[in-house]
């Protein structure tokens, strides 16, 4: 293996030139072509690989196995629906392909994620003002979702029903779609409870805690020009519709985070301590994509990424 400008590294076999660097992977046949370099199998960034790993055949012969992400990537420009991709080596490169491919790995992974500084999911101390109590974590989500003024009232309430150890992670106004009649309120996802709170009439909370869920999913049950929420707890499905498209997808996803933080902190197993920074990187990455900062295949990649570092 050897190294070179811009922290390339490459592998060189009788069979192959496995070359990683620049945020690509390249494979390489040797001899053939004018330059001498070789006949270029695979050139693909890193971001499109979905890991590589060393096994042995059954003819004992040692292999690469380069799996791409996508169902069909375009090798030499021909469309190549089976992965992995074999690159054959011998015993004594073993060492060197080791290092090479624990290299691209760690890539891959760092592909799939964001790195920024964030809180964890700490539950803020209220800070009491002429109008009661007023929670920083409340204050950000509310400032997510898309305004609206019949919402004030509300919010100031969501204020006085959050617990002090429960952590509110996404906000919506949304109009309920249940069997008792619709009302629109204000939705609010907590580390530990689905809280909907009435725009008018009095301030009760309808709430379901977290631990009661299965799932959350969009459907097409709303109005025109609105998109649905269904919440799912085995037996009952809980029906929302929004008209802003980002608040509801937010709203969804946080509602299955919190599922599966649950779901992991209620194993028998200890919870995985990065599962708050893990939602922090979420929480962020959506409100990234929301400005434009992230386009919706970063959005998407990354998004699989924290959710594939998720406990089991």
């Amino acid at each position: 293996m050897s190294a070179g400008g811009m922290d390339i590294v490459e592998l060189r076999t009788p069979t192959a030139i496995l070359r990683h660097g620049a945020g690509r992977l390249v494979v390489l046949r040797p001899g053939g072509t004018e330059s001498g370099e070789g006949e270029r199998v695979l050139d693909v960034p890193v971001g499109d690989l979905l890991k590589v790993r060393l096994n042995r055949r059954v003819d004992d012969a040692v292999v690469i196995e380069i799996y791409l992400r996508y169902p069909s990537p375009v090798l030499t420009g021909v469309p190549a629906d089976r992965t992995p991709l074999p690159v054959l080596i011998a015993e004594h490169d073993l060492p060197a392909a080791t290092a090479i491919l624990e290299r691209i790995n760690d890539q891959i992974l760092a592909s799939q994620r964001i790195d920024m500084s964030v809180p964890d999911l700490a539950p803020p101390a209220p800070v009491w003002g002429k109008s009661g109590p007023t929670r920083a974590d409340v204050d950000r989500a509310v400032r997510r979702m898309a305004p609206r003024r019949e919402a004030k009232s509300a919010i100031t309430a969501l204020h006085r029903f959050i617990g002090a150890d429960e952590y509110t992670l996404e906000t919506a106004i949304v109009t309920a779609q249940q069997s008792d009649g619709r009302g629109r309120g204000l939705l609010a996802v907590t580390t530990q409870r689905l809280l909907f709170i009435p725009l008018t009439g009095n301030r009760s909370a309808l709430e379901m805690p977290v631990a009661a869920l299965l799932t959350a999913r969009a459907s097409d049950s709303g109005a025109a020009g609105e998109h649905g929420i269904e919440v799912n707890d085995g037996m009952l499905t809980l029906t929302f519709s929004g008209t802003d498209h980002a608040d509801t997808d937010r709203v969804i996803g946080a509602i299955n985070f919190a599922i599966q933080r649950e779901a992991a902190d209620g194993a028998i197993a200890p919870p995985d301590p990065g599962v708050t920074q893990l939602y922090s990187e979420w929480e962020l990455l959506v409100e990234r994509h929301s400005l434009g900062m992230v386009d919706d295949s970063q959005f998407q990649r990354y998004g699989r990424g924290i959710l594939r570092s998720l406990p089991n």
